[in-house]
């Protein structure tokens, strides 16, 4: 082994020279690989947080408006805070025919969690109030009254009262009081709102 070691020495010395080298260029390869990663995937937990951080404040900054009474499409609608009610009218489809436009403030701006009810026409305050003491009114008698009259009832606006007289003219006098539910958009609290105003039959 030592004569092969004498003999062929520059051969042993060129192949330990580069194994030493190879191993040199592994170990210094070796930890920029790892850093690398590490910066990989340091960049991704902050990608991650990044993007968990704007959707908590996007959920955070969510405000809801809610839409009732005769507007086309009563439901939640989100806003940005910046709204007026006309805004949110209009994306609940507008008002149907049969709203009091007249009893809702448009410029009104609008709030989170706001409620924004719109009337019937009939419905407002204005048909409801108190009679003075001392007067009385005698119940409407249905079967005979007008449609002008019939739009001083509560909660009866100007196409429920043609509603009203249409029906008895295709099916005849009221009977019964129960009978007003037949008629589309009036139902069983509308007739008990409207039992002390009328007379059936």
């Amino acid at each position: 082994m030592k004569d092969f070691i004498s003999k062929n020495w520059l051969i042993c010395t060129i192949i330990f020279g580069v194994i030493l080298f190879s191993g040199w260029t592994w170990f210094q390869q070796h930890p920029k690989q790892e850093a690398n990663n590490f910066v990989k995937l340091n960049d991704t937990q902050e990608i991650d947080t990044s993007i968990a951080a704007k959707q908590e404040s996007s959920m955070s900054n969510q405000q809801f408006v809610d839409v009732k009474g005769e507007v086309k499409h009563p439901d939640i609608y989100e806003i940005s805070g910046e709204e007026r009610v006309k805004e949110v009218i209009a994306l609940a489809g507008g008002f149907t025919d049969e709203a009091d436009t007249s009893a809702v403030n448009l410029a009104q701006k609008v709030t989170d969690e706001m409620v924004i009810i719109v009337p019937e026409i009939g419905s407002s305050s204005n048909n409801n109030t108190a009679e003075p003491e001392g007067e009385t009114t005698s119940p409407l008698r249905i079967n005979q009254a007008t449609i002008e009259e019939l739009q001083t009832l509560p909660g009866i606006g100007a196409v429920k009262a043609e509603a009203i007289h249409q029906y008895k003219q295709e099916n005849g006098p009221f009977q019964r009081l129960e009978d007003l539910q037949s008629i589309t958009g009036i139902g069983s609290k509308t007739v008990e709102k409207l039992e002390p105003y009328i007379q059936v039959p």
